[in-house]
């Protein structure tokens, strides 16, 4: 092979495209000869120094088509067009090998939202696996690619296409275990040992995302995922809501804490109440503390009008025989007095009652939960009072 170097040479300078590379040929062509006669698993070290013109010397690159009158063509630099016209030569050959692999690494550098080329890299990923099945991923090129990914991720926190490719390395392995646990296969504690250590460090990624913007929903969302994938031992929950807890009192007005606070209290099922009235309460209570400190932070009212509904929508189901009509009835008055409490509190401050919305807002989805005469009635009061402030407003601004 190494005697072939000086026809690769002759054959580059014959092609205009590759022009370029020229001038790196010569520089080249003894890291060339001397990398040839090394064995083949320290070929991929040296790749990374080889140009893609002397990589791809048997590929013809496909330019973008944009037709003969382009309205707008874009100017691309000139090593995203070169990366992108072997891409399409590669993808038209459908080689999914160790150099196409190579390939999609310095095209997702130059473009890291590029979907397709993430989906040729798993494709090449999943072709140069040694693992019997073909949908699982080679355990090395997982880590590999996890860190390629996170590397990439640094820059771009909130692009898709590197939230679902790591989703995508860890989902056939978590999916497998979670199959094993439904149907109650024997599995050896190790290999559990190392899913829970492979999802624990996923976590911790995420932490460090949320770290720079507690408020990113890919990383939630993919949060999430991982928990509801992995059957996890009880301290992980408890570990969250820790974690959770720090996070609302960094900002309490963080939505996206809150929603996560509800998952972990339900386990990941969101659709089932808690059957325990006594996690309830402490709910509960949590959300009304916070409540008390901020009444105009609308985050802690959805909480508790939250559980509060649950509550009432599945008191007395089956299922669910913790949860009496009588035990919730009791919840409810007792946010109506913590709420007419705070309103009091509030009323002997500068700040207007009617004017915190979120609180009034509370009271009045509370007061209809209720459902008796008296308590309908009273809805109309707040209700009254808010639409006359909002209207004043109004007026106030048209004047302006």
């Amino acid at each position: 092979q190494a005697d072939n170097t000086t026809q690769l040479l002759h054959s580059l300078q014959e092609n205009r495209y590759h022009s370029r590379a020229i001038h790196h040929c010569h520089r080249e062509i003894n890291t060339l000869h001397h990398n040839l006669s090394r064995p083949p698993n320290t070929h991929k070290m040296v790749e990374e120094e080889v140009p893609l013109p002397i990589l791809f010397h048997d590929v013809t690159p496909i330019p973008q088509e944009d037709g003969p009158h382009p309205v707008c063509a874009i100017s691309y630099k000139e090593d995203f067009t070169e990366a992108m016209n072997y891409l399409r030569a590669v993808l038209r050959a459908n080689e999914l090998s160790a150099r196409a692999l190579k390939l999609t690494s310095i095209c997702l550098k130059l473009n890291p939202a590029n979907y397709t080329v993430w989906h040729f890299r798993r494709r090449c990923l999943q072709n140069l696996s040694s693992s019997s099945s073909s949908t699982k991923f080679a355990p090395e090129s997982i880590q590999s690619d996890l860190e390629f990914s996170s590397k990439l991720g640094g820059s771009n926190p909130k692009n898709y296409q590197i939230w679902y490719h790591r989703r995508a390395l860890l989902e056939p392995t978590f999916e497998a275990e979670m199959i094993k646990q439904k149907e109650g296969k024997e599995k050896g504690k190790e290999d559990e040992d190392d899913i829970i250590q492979k999802a624990k460090e996923e976590l911790n990624y995420i932490n460090g995302v949320l770290e720079n913007d507690g408020k990113n929903y890919h990383a939630w969302s993919h949060r999430q995922w991982v928990l509801r994938t992995i059957c996890f031992p009880p301290s992980i929950y408890n570990s969250e809501l820790d974690y959770v807890h720090k996070l609302i009192l960094d900002d309490p007005r963080n939505n996206s804490a809150w929603n996560h606070r509800w998952f972990i209290t339900h386990k990941g099922c969101t659709r089932k109440p808690l059957s325990s009235l006594e996690d309830v309460q402490k709910e509960i209570t949590y959300a009304m503390q916070c409540a008390e400190v901020d009444p105009f932070n609308e985050s802690p009212w959805r909480y508790v009008i939250g559980f509060l509904e649950e509550c009432k929508k599945y008191s007395g189901s089956e299922g669910n025989d913790v949860m009496e009509a009588a035990d919730v009835k009791s919840l409810i008055n007792s946010c109506e007095q913590e709420i007419t409490k705070m309103r009091g509190n509030l009323g002997s401050t500068e700040y207007d009652v009617d004017s915190c919305v979120h609180l009034t807002s509370a009271k009045i989805d509370i007061l209809e939960m209720k459902g008796d005469d008296i308590s309908l009635e009273q809805v109309s009061v707040p209700i009254l009072k808010a639409v006359t402030i909002f209207f004043t407003k109004v007026n106030h601004f048209q004047c302006m």
